[in-house]
């Protein structure tokens, strides 16, 4: 016959001891899945400069292209996708440079750069670090 401990106060140590564990077994599962929908919530809101409409027409005509070919040649159809995927990334990096060369325009006036520029400026970067961090709660002090 098993025998049950009890403490003083007439409950079971072993009980507790087993529904703590389950509490904080809980507790960690509901921190990893907030985690998850933090993840999965900031991947969505990366924002890249967006292609022209009628540019990104063409590049999905040429992914569903790439994407029927991929039976027939799969390597091919993979270093194709490769290639339309880098001339994307390449097209994003030039309208970010630009922006970037747009910002730099605004305050480097050399020694007749007003206080006033500066601080427009300083705004400007703290706007754009904040599209390339995704983040629309940018700190506005």
């Amino acid at each position: 016959m098993e025998q049950t401990n009890f403490d003083s106060n007439g409950s079971n140590p072993d009980r507790r001891i087993d529904s703590s564990r389950r509490r904080v077994e809980a507790e960690a599962a509901d921190q990893q899945a907030r985690e998850e929908e933090w993840t999965a919530r900031d991947a969505e809101e990366v924002r890249i400069p967006p292609a022209d409409q009628g540019s990104a027409d063409q590049m999905w005509q040429r992914w569903r292209e790439i994407q029927s070919a991929f039976v027939d040649d799969p390597r091919k159809a993979v270093g194709e996708a490769q290639a339309l995927v880098s001339g994307e990334i390449d097209r994003v990096v030039q309208q970010l440079q630009e922006q970037r060369s747009q910002l730099e325009r605004g305050w480097s006036n050399g020694d007749n750069t007003s206080t006033e520029d500066l601080r427009r400026g300083l705004q400007g970067y703290r706007e754009f670090l904040g599209r390339l961090l995704s983040r629309d709660d940018i700190p506005k002090a």
